[in-house]
């Protein structure tokens, strides 16, 4: 221990509130001594006893999360109020928090809207961000996009980053405010670069995908590195699909390193797409079983795709024993998704003779709502049940349309389709 903790530490002891609070800041972040979370407890507890607004607010933080002390919402409720009154706007935002996510057993969006509105009035740097969110999605108002904005935009002059990035994503968006990528992209590198780490992950796919900018390939790396450094694992996604999907840079091998990465912390889209790599063989060594862990491991997250690609395991026996109900079982909730392919795949099934769903019905249904949702291969099933009558009446013209259809949405082989079919018709 230094002199000076030394000092603090014998001011505390003499029942210096002030002291009492610092010396156990300093327990709790490690700070020229070893951190220790009871210790921060004890001597932040003293201080709150004697009126220091401060410790009672970073009491109730304690409280709320359990550290160095029980968790006890009640407690943190109780301490936040008690700061709250001698003016502490970190309290205020803290109940705000506290009401408007339930987290005590009491959830009340207007009394979180009420304290967020004190402590704008008190000058806290995050209110105008609280406030934006309250008019944004409703919280203890109505919904009013334009004012949403207008707090947003507020905070970020002030330089809030979270305000900084609402504010790009309204302008990238068009809520509340006329649409200007260019806007957008100006607020979200703002953001980026005073450290806000999901707006440096959104910055890369900015650069990556030329959204309010010009292309840039060592950009998008450098900020979505930028991210996944500061602990978003999505991030990883944009650098795998970075080496995945740019001709000029494509490196498979990078690609499955951070899908693996990003897979490894979490990432449901670093899952899946490391699973397909895994499935393909591409950058890694080729592991069905594996590939199948991966997407298992996502599915169970809810993820659609994922889902779908357990489906096609399983019919086909790839990474795991062949079974058809698993199969149905995933394709069912993939399809409940709303993911265009499972829809597809689970018409198929309803057209299978042998299976003991069969209705012919059902499947064209199912085929012409994949083929809604943009899922053009159910453009060429669809021109199929014309063209032979299956689950819908046989109709030849109406069979060539769809083929047709298919061709112009990139399925090449649905125009010698439809040329048969009109040979049959002159």
């Amino acid at each position: 221990m230094t002199d000076d903790f030394g000092e603090l530490k014998g001011r505390a002891e003499q029942g210096d509130p002030a002291a009492q609070y610092e010396i156990g800041i300093r327990f709790f972040i490690g700070d020229g001594v070893g951190q220790d979370l009871k210790e921060a407890y004890k001597w932040v507890s003293e201080s709150a006893e004697q009126g220091n607004s401060d410790a009672m607010y970073t009491l109730g933080i304690m409280y709320r999360s359990g550290l160095g002390t029980e968790l006890d919402w009640n407690k943190a409720s109780d301490w936040f109020l008690k700061a709250v009154d001698l003016d502490n706007a970190n309290a205020m935002i803290a109940l705000g928090e506290m009401y408007e996510d339930g987290s005590h057993g009491t959830k009340d969006p207007d009394m979180a809207l009420s304290y967020y509105m004190l402590a704008h009035d008190h000058k806290h740097p995050k209110s105008a961000y609280k406030l934006g969110r309250c008019r944004e999605y409703g919280i203890g108002t109505e919904v009013d996009l334009k004012l949403a904005f207008k707090w947003y935009l507020t905070g970020a002059r002030q330089g809030d980053n979270e305000c900084m990035a609402a504010v790009s994503m309204m302008y990238y968006t068009g809520s509340g405010v006329e649409a200007s990528p260019e806007e957008g992209f100006k607020w979200l590198s703002l953001a980026a670069m005073s450290g806000n780490a999901v707006a440096q992950c959104d910055l890369g796919a900015a650069y990556f995908n030329a959204n309010g900018t010009s292309k840039d390939f060592t950009k998008a790396v450098h900020w979505f590195q930028q991210s996944a450094d500061n602990g978003v694992p999505e991030a990883y996604y944009g650098l795998g699909s970075c080496y995945l999907k740019d001709p000029a840079h494509k490196d498979y091998s990078l690609a499955a390193f951070n899908f693996d990465k990003g897979a490894q912390a979490g990432d449901i889209s670093c899952m899946r797409n490391l699973g397909l790599m895994l499935y393909e063989g591409l950058g890694i060594p080729r592991d069905e079983k594996t590939a199948f862990g991966w997407f298992l491991k996502a599915a169970m997250q809810d993820d659609p795709e994922s889902q779908f690609y357990l489906c096609c395991c399983y019919l086909g026996g790839t990474g795991v024993e062949e079974d058809y109900g698993r199969a149905l079982e995933w394709c069912l909730k993939s399809a409940k998704s709303g993911y265009a392919p499972a829809i597809n795949n689970l018409g198929s099934l309803y057209m299978t003779e042998s299976s003991d769903m069969y209705d012919p019905k059902k499947g064209f249904e199912l085929y012409l709502e994949a083929s809604e949702r943009g899922f053009h291969i159910a453009d060429v099933n669809v021109a199929k049940c014309y063209e032979y009558g299956l689950g819908t009446d046989k109709n030849l013209t109406k069979a060539i349309e769809w083929y047709e259809k298919a061709y112009s949405n990139g399925i090449k082989e649905a125009r010698g389709f439809a040329d048969e079919l009109r040979k049959q018709l002159d």
